[in-house]
């Protein structure tokens, strides 16, 4: 079996090879990775690593598996490769598909798929395991780094279709603020408000409505985000009062994520969430290569799943 690799960077590096295994891999307990770290099974930068051995920014970890230990869940593997440059990759990433190992999901990932390819390929950004569309790879850390600059001075456009529910009647611009959720029994929920509160980030993000689906009661919004916050886009739309259709965590009422990760999607809650998956697709990206020059537009393949509930969308769509 194949090792798993991972570069640490903010905000694990700085931490202890066991914290950091236990943080972002639960499948093990912390005794199973310590018993694994005890078999030699875990490495840093190609040597044998301790427990208690701090991490630094780039390092590479890599972990050895006990063959037939972990049971990762199926995903999706038909992503698409877009366009590809001496820099990078802009990949069509499909809706049950996670980025790169993390909890239950070790190997069956965007990033161990690609690796089987090209030697050297590093996420520019991320998608949410059930958020599809365009995610950008880097093929080096000098492409990442570039790239990643222009993320952080906002020169990177991106546009998102979200499926919502209720009619979304005109075009909006929400201005506030996004934090953890301390209210709520879920631990990584966000909540977003109109004043600033502790540790909150300020967001922006612009929705224009596409089209209506009257049988259902459904609307296609073209999501523009103007920051980059986690969970940004769905934290938002439900503060809107237009929760994504398929969304456990951000839907209509709490307690739908809890009764997925107690019973799984059955029948019931399928219904009731309307989808199998959040309908949030990342539809292009663009920005200016001033070192070409030219500006680069990406813009992803039609989805299956918005073409089946908005037919004409493509009349609407930029």
């Amino acid at each position: 079996m194949s090792s798993y690799k991972s570069v640490i960077r903010y905000p694990h590096s700085g931490k202890t090879v066991l914290t950091f295994l236990t943080t972002k891999f639960p499948y093990h307990t912390q005794d199973e990775w310590q018993f694994l770290l005890e078999q030699s099974r875990v490495k840093v930068q190609d040597q044998i690593a301790t427990a208690d051995l701090v991490l630094g920014e780039g390092d590479t970890l890599t972990y050895e598996p006990i063959p037939g230990r972990i049971q990762e869940p199926e995903v999706d593997t038909n992503f698409v490769i877009l366009k590809e440059t001496e820099d990078f990759l802009f990949i069509d990433k499909p809706g049950n598909l996670p980025m790169h190992p993390a909890g239950r999901y070790r190997t069956r990932t965007l990033l161990n798929l690609l690796e089987k390819t090209y030697p050297t390929v590093i996420p520019v950004h991320r998608l949410d395991r059930e958020t599809s569309g365009i995610v950008i790879f880097a093929k080096s850390e000098e492409s990442r780094t570039w790239l990643q600059k222009k993320f952080e001075l906002r020169e990177v456009q991106k546009e998102y279709l979200a499926v919502v529910r209720g009619f979304f009647e005109k075009e909006t611009r929400l201005d506030g603020f996004i934090g953890k959720d301390l209210d709520s029994a879920i631990r990584k929920k966000m909540k977003f408000s109109l004043e600033e509160f502790l540790d909150s980030k300020s967001v922006s993000t612009n929705f224009i409505p596409l089209s209506y689906n009257k049988s259902q009661n459904i609307s296609l919004v073209l999501v523009r985000p103007v920051t980059g916050r986690i969970h940004q886009i769905r934290v938002s739309l439900l503060y809107l009062g237009y929760p994504i259709l398929g969304d456990k965590l951000y839907g209509p009422r709490e307690t739908m994520f809890l009764d997925f990760v107690k019973s799984g999607l059955t029948p019931e809650l399928l219904a009731e969430l309307g989808a199998e998956r959040q309908l949030l697709h990342a539809h292009s990206i663009s920005y200016m290569d001033e070192r070409v020059p030219s500006n680069i537009i990406v813009k992803s393949n039609p989805l299956p799943e918005i073409e089946s509930l908005f037919p004409n969308h493509k009349d609407y769509v930029p």
